[in-house]
């Protein structure tokens, strides 16, 4: 239950270091998600939907015009690459920061969920910083291909690889679901 816990606390903070960085860099947030799948619970707030989703395993922030080719210049393809790179890299980074800061003083007050918290959001924010298509560390390889191939046909590729890195993330996820909920009703996760 700890592990569940942890890793809903952890989705809701990595992406809200993107929702507030989309923000601060003016670039408009349509959806907030916490989970996938059907939605449960949602409201609006500022143009922007918040929604809790039933299958508890990651989260998202839509944002407009996302992957398009478009002329809007606040739109995520039009931003300067480092705006895009604080976007991309600010979930990843509160996941680290808070991860670090919760593990080092769960060790000094000796307090195991602090700490447990602690290592898994550390994880969590490395982890997605690797560059496979989906996850946030892809994208600062992929918005390269802007520089190498037109705008319009770099965009259309990246979406092409992220959609198939998504299945193959949610496929593995789901193989996996049943293992995982058996470590955690075992008491080892």
């Amino acid at each position: 239950m700890l592990f569940l816990i942890c890793l809903l606390i952890c989705i809701f903070l990595h992406e809200l270091g993107h929702l507030i960085t989309a923000k601060l860099v003016k670039c408009k947030v349509e959806v907030f998600s916490i989970g996938f799948g059907k939605e449960l619970f949602s409201f609006k707030y500022k143009g922007a939907k918040y929604r809790i989703a039933l299958l508890p395993i990651g989260g998202y922030n839509k944002l407009q015009h996302e992957l398009d080719y478009c002329k809007n210049k606040y739109a995520l393809p039009n931003l300067p690459y480092t705006k895009k790179l604080l976007v991309l890299i600010a979930g990843c980074a509160m996941n680290i920061i808070i991860g670090l800061i919760a593990y080092f003083v769960g060790l000094k007050i000796v307090n195991y969920n602090l700490f447990y918290f602690g290592y898994i959001s550390t994880i969590l924010g490395i982890t997605n910083l690797l560059p496979i298509p989906a996850l946030d560390g892809s994208y600062l390889i992929l918005f390269l291909l802007e520089k190498i191939i037109p705008k319009k046909y770099a965009l259309q590729l990246i979406r092409f690889l992220v959609t198939w890195g998504f299945i193959i993330l949610m496929t593995l996820n789901i193989m996996f679901l049943p293992y995982l909920i058996k470590l955690i009703m075992k008491g080892a996760l």
